[in-house]
């Protein structure tokens, strides 16, 4: 399902998405679609980046401008057809992976990308059978990206590792005890990290 599309990034790795609001699409996507740690995928030529949405942005150009109005909201399309909402769901996607397409068959890495998709370009939710093998690649846990990520500044990383961790343990019962010990890693060093911090 598309979410939204590509409308700019910060870097090589971290780009913002519009979400798709009513009238934007036939079926706008739903919160669980759009929410913190849902991983999702976006073309780049034949291939696909992998990535999950970290943090979300809520824009509204009209707030701190109200004053009286001719027309109450309910009112606007009859009085104002030519009126347009100007708010918008912003997310922040960080690309953990790449799936490469060679002929039939998909293989993941989570490398940084070298290749970066275009403006407009569609996003769109990653599908539970390719979560699991973007994560287990020939059967094995592999979580490459968690170190680059952990280097990010953000103070909300370490709950996104988290819950990518209880996704995968759950998906994958015979890793919850190596991935036990990876979340009590996380949980421990951003208690330091923070401790040092403040």
């Amino acid at each position: 399902m598309e979410i939204g599309r590509v409308v700019g990034s910060s870097d090589q790795i971290d780009y913002v998405v519009q979400i798709h609001g009513p009238g934007d699409v036939a079926t706008p996507p739903s919160l669980s679609d759009r929410a913190f740690g849902r991983f999702v995928q976006i073309p780049v030529g034949v291939d696909r980046l992998i990535g999950v949405i970290y943090t979300t942005q809520l824009l509204n150009p009209a707030y701190g401008t109200l004053g009286p109005r001719l027309s109450t909201e309910s009112e606007l399309p009859v009085f104002s057809p030519d009126y347009l909402a100007e708010t918008a769901t912003i997310v922040g996607v960080v690309i953990v992976g790449t799936a490469r397409h060679h002929d039939r068959v998909v293989e993941f890495d989570q490398v940084t990308p070298v290749d970066a998709p275009e403006i407009d370009a569609p996003v769109t939710v990653l599908s539970d059978p390719d979560f699991m093998a973007f994560h287990r690649p020939e059967g094995k846990l592999r979580l490459a990206y968690f170190p680059r990520l952990m280097a990010r500044p953000s103070p909300i990383l370490p709950d996104l590792l988290c819950g990518i961790v209880d996704l995968v343990a759950a998906a994958a019962p015979q890793d919850k005890p190596r991935l036990d010990v990876i979340r009590q890693s996380i949980r421990w060093r951003s208690a330091i990290v923070g401790g040092i911090r403040g």
